[in-house]
């Protein structure tokens, strides 16, 4: 499976690694266990640990726009917080920040870009 949830309760997060090659339907069932672990568990701050990611399958920019018109009607509460890891491949990285910019600009939660889990783990405690 390249999508994996890890809950950390003793650091107030979520660990979700991601690796390989992620299609639309991956993105979209991983927003809506976002939502389902973040309403079972109360946690707010997600870590989205891409950096093992190749590709995104099937992404062109009109997907991407209809990805986050999806994000946006899924209603993501305003007070989570996501940190990511970029992918490691400059292409993919450029198609996760195009997608973050589409999802922001539709009232996505706080984003930011981060080195490392512990590196998350701060912001979060900002």
């Amino acid at each position: 499976m390249p999508i994996v949830f890890q809950i950390n309760e003793k650091d107030d997060a979520v660990l979700i690694t991601v690796t390989g090659d992620i299609d639309d339907d991956e993105i979209t069932q991983m927003r809506v266990q976002t939502l389902e672990t973040l309403n079972e568990t109360g946690i707010h701050n997600f870590v989205v640990d891409m950096s093992e990611m190749t590709s995104f399958l099937e992404r062109d920019t009109l997907k991407t726009y209809e990805s986050g018109k999806e994000f946006a009607e899924m209603k993501f509460p305003l007070s989570m917080k996501t940190a990511i890891i970029l992918p490691k491949d400059n292409k993919v990285t450029k198609q996760a920040k195009f997608l973050h910019t589409v999802e922001v600009n539709r009232a996505r939660p706080p984003i930011k870009y981060v080195a490392s889990y512990e590196e998350a783990l701060a912001w979060f405690r900002e």
